[in-house]
This record gives structure tokens, C-alpha cells and sequence, in this order.
């Protein structure tokens, strides 16, 4: 069965969760996936979508917008259903989504470890940008 995207439902926390907590083991305590679920349904929770197949979330993307930029955050699939197309659905409906609020320009963030991923966004038509990204702990 093909997965459908749909937008993030609270009963999908766990399962969210669980897929994060999978894709990014390595991910630093800030990034704590029922911490960040609760932020972003609090912040926009419109900006979340969720692949499921047969009734198991199978892959997440959440994307934000302030008004000058568009961003993609932790896109996950599950080992199981990767190379079906599901990573490239998500990202469409968040660009598709962005681009109807108004936003022209997307950015994201890859390790630059992460080589798969970033193969992943070339092919979908995404480039580098010759900037340095700068970041601020703030506890």
C-alpha cells in the first residue's frame, strides 16, 4: 500500500517519537523528539505532516515559516519503507505548503556527514548554499 501524507495528529506523538529517536540516535539533548512534538504543536502545528501505511507512521517532516524564509526540520522514514518515494512526498507537501503561505525560498539543514540525505535533496533539486551556518546555545 502507498503511504499517505496527512497532517500530524496528536495520537501519532509516540509513534513520531519512536522514529526520531531511530533516525537520529546521536541527536543532542535539545532535540529531545517528545519535547520538540510538544513545542511544535504549540507553536504551528499545521507545518507537521506524517506518512503512514497501513495504519503505522512511517516517515515525519515538520517545516516552519517566519515570514522570510521557509525551513525543513527532521525528515525521518522508517528503515523499513525507505526508497518508496515517501521522503520525496513529504517534502513536497511541505514545499507545496510553504509556497501557498507566501514563502519563496526554503532552507534546511544536513550534516555534512550525511552523505545519503544529502543525495536525497540534490535529486530533488536542492543546492548548496555558500553560507556558514551560525548557531547560539541558549541553555
Amino acid at each position: 500500500m502507498t503511504p499517505s501524507i496527512r497532517a500530524f495528529l496528536p495520537t501519532d506523538a509516540d509513534a513520531v517519537a519512536e522514529l526520531w529517536r531511530a533516525a537520529f540516535p546521536n541527536d543532542p539533548a535539545r532535540n529531545e523528539p517528545s519535547a520538540m512534538i510538544e513545542r511544535k504543536v504549540a507553536r504551528d502545528p499545521d507545518l507537521f505532516w506524517v506518512a503512514e501505511a497501513n495504519g503505522i507512521v512511517v516517515g515525519v517532516l515538520m517545516a516552519g515559516w517566519d515570514g522570510v524564509r521557509g525551513w525543513l526540520y527532521h525528515l525521518a522514514v522508517a528503515d523499513s519503507h525507505r526508497r518508496q518515494g515517501i521522503a520525496t512526498a513529504l517534502v513536497e507537501r511541505a514545499v507545496n505548503e510553504l509556497k501557498h503561505l507566501g514563502c519563496t525560498k526554503v532552507n534546511l539543514q544536513v550534516r555534512e556527514t550525511n552523505a545519503g540525505v544529502i543525495a536525497l535533496y540534490e535529486r530533488l533539486g536542492w543546492t548548496e548554499d555558500r553560507t556558514m551556518s551560525l548557531g547560539r546555545q541558549l541553555h
